[in-house]
């Protein structure tokens, strides 16, 4: 029987997308459970307001699929954020993350992605990723994870009032930790660092720290700070952007496959009848 992915986190993935991050580098470890079979996912989202003399909103939202199939992980990521002054829109960015795992073993991973990027207010028409590469979990235990990746990765922009799109290849790196502190309440930390490998004066470099306090099984309260750094923006536009977040988090799991049970060894018992003939 065919089973499809969730239609309300379809739904709100379609609607986080069209709704439109900052952040040019997106967190893909966090939020999943590699050793669940099947669909899991989650959605999450922060809403700020302020008014008076300057009327402020700002909406913030992100989803997450994850779908295992024995040894492959597909993944795929949205996210969202606008920004109204006095009704004026002051910022609006999508980014939308596709990638696969392939599990080698217990620490080692190979890593495909695609990945599209549109931000006006960066002068960024677009940006599209392709990377493959690897992923290493360099140390576990009950309480923390330590993950180290690189990969290759090509990279297409087209930039406002630029003719033509802008080509590079990039080494992709990043380093991941994850920390449970006490009980229901982990931390979260996040960098990665990308140079151009024709140029390394160009590179760009995105740092993340996030910290979660669960308050339910599937419900969680999240805090976090953003920072990323562009050695070489496109003219008008500032080489270090920041900011703060705090919102809610819904995870689910989907349907499991059920592990095939072995019958164990089939005993077939012939019954034998034996027909007696009388002398006549």
């Amino acid at each position: 029987m065919r089973r499809s992915a969730p239609p309300a986190l379809v739904v709100g993935l379609m609607m986080i997308t069209a709704a439109a991050a900052d952040a040019a580098i997106v967190n893909s470890l966090r939020g999943w459970s590699e050793k669940e079979q099947g669909w899991s996912g989650g959605i999450a989202g922060s809403y700020g307001a302020s008014g008076g003399n300057s009327p402020q909103s700002t909406f913030e939202g992100s989803g997450r699929l994850q779908l295992r199939a024995r040894d492959n992980v597909w993944r795929l990521l949205a996210l969202g954020k606008r920004t109204t002054v006095q009704d004026v829109e002051t910022a609006n960015a999508v980014l939308g993350h596709f990638r696969h795992n392939y599990l080698l073993s217990e620490r080692w991973a190979t890593l495909a992605f695609l990945q599209y990027q549109r931000n006006p207010f960066q002068r960024l028409e677009s940006r599209f990723l392709l990377g493959l590469g690897g992923r290493w979990l360099a140390a576990e235990n009950e309480k923390t994870r330590f993950y180290l990746g690189a990969a290759q990765m090509w990279e297409q922009e087209e930039i406002q009032d630029q003719d033509g799109e802008e080509k590079a290849q990039r080494l992709s790196t990043f380093v991941s930790a994850e920390s449970k502190l006490i009980d229901d309440v982990g931390l979260d930390f996040l960098v990665f660092y990308q140079p151009r490998w024709s140029d390394f004066k160009d590179w760009r470099m995105f740092a993340e720290i996030e910290l979660t306090v669960e308050l339910t099984g599937s419900l969680s309260l999240f805090t976090g700070y953003r920072w990323q750094h562009d050695a070489t923006p496109p003219e008008g536009v500032e080489k270090t952007d920041w900011d703060t977040k705090t919102g809610f988090a819904f995870k689910f799991l989907g349907y499991k496959k059920a592990p095939v049970q072995d019958p164990g060894p089939v005993s077939v018992k012939i019954r034998s009848s034996r027909r007696s003939v009388r002398p006549s």
